[in-house]
């Protein structure tokens, strides 16, 4: 059984992503479809490919996720389909598959462009009903990438934001997404908090608030206390136990985030 994973900024208010699962079962009626998330900010396009990069590895491989943040939608953007090493992903070409390309994730893409897999007729304002959930239905019932269209190797990468370097032991980082308790998740990888040095020599700067040390649980502070910690993304995190760090803190996406290595103190 194929597994279809669904990325979008829908919501739920309305009969979009339903839409779209009505269609992928129709083609596909064995498939297995997973909500990964329908709250994407509307548009936001970074957020989505963080996001899916987050995710996408802790499925089987083979599965196939389609990605639904399309600001494009009807314009002149293309649509692909790609091969990774693990999975395959059906998407607009506005840079939602970015993070998989700068991981070496993706090897090979296509244009979609062969209509006889589309819904009819097609839409100008709902192409992942008519487009993307067919196509990663066809996908679902077996064979390749290569039948949609023609191999391509112009298509959008955005740039991912990646920390800075400020001196020695100091990175420059930012937040790239706010979850649903208001938990702060930047693009400082664990790795690169690892180099810095313990736990407790790491100091976080956000707005004007500075903490000191990476705990190991939340419940580690008093309710509504201010830490960091390394979430299960991978990624430095800044939280508020049993409160939102965001709102406490009055900071969104693209907060800028310091962290670096605190300085030990000379005897004399």
């Amino acid at each position: 059984m194929r597994i279809i994973t669904l990325l979008t900024d829908f919501g739920s208010a309305d009969p979009f992503v339903g839409m779209m699962k009505g269609v992928i079962l129709g083609i596909a009626p064995r498939v297995h479809v997973v909500d990964l998330c329908h709250e994407v900010s509307p548009q936001d396009v970074l957020e989505a490919a963080f996001l899916l990069h987050c995710a996408y590895r802790y499925f089987p491989t083979g599965t196939i996720h389609v990605t639904v943040i399309d600001p494009g939608v009807g314009g002149r953007r293309k649509a692909l389909a790609a091969e990774g090493r693990h999975g395959c992903y059906v998407a607009p070409d506005n840079g939602v598959l970015s993070y998989l390309f700068a991981s070496g994730e993706i090897q090979r893409v296509v244009e979609i462009s062969e209509a006889k897999y589309f819904l009819r007729p097609v839409s100008r304002t709902f192409h992942g009903r008519d487009i993307f959930a067919p196509v990663a239905a066809y996908l679902a019932r077996g064979g390749g990438i290569e039948r949609f269209g023609s191999v391509t190797t112009r298509y959008v990468r955005l740039t991912v934001p990646v920390p800075h370097k400020r001196g020695a032991g100091v990175l420059e980082g930012a937040v790239l997404h706010v979850d649903r308790f208001g938990n702060l998740m930047t693009n400082v990888s664990a790795g690169e908090v690892g180099k810095l040095g313990s736990r407790q020599g790491i100091t976080v700067t956000i707005k004007d608030r500075t903490i000191r040390g990476l705990q190991q649980s939340y419940d580690r502070l008093q309710s509504g206390a201010v830490g960091a910690i390394l979430g299960s993304a991978g990624y430095l995190e800044v939280f508020a136990n049993q409160e939102s760090a965001a709102r406490l803190l009055g900071v969104g996406r693209g907060a800028l985030v310091r962290v670096e290595a605190r300085r030990r103190s000379r005897r004399r």
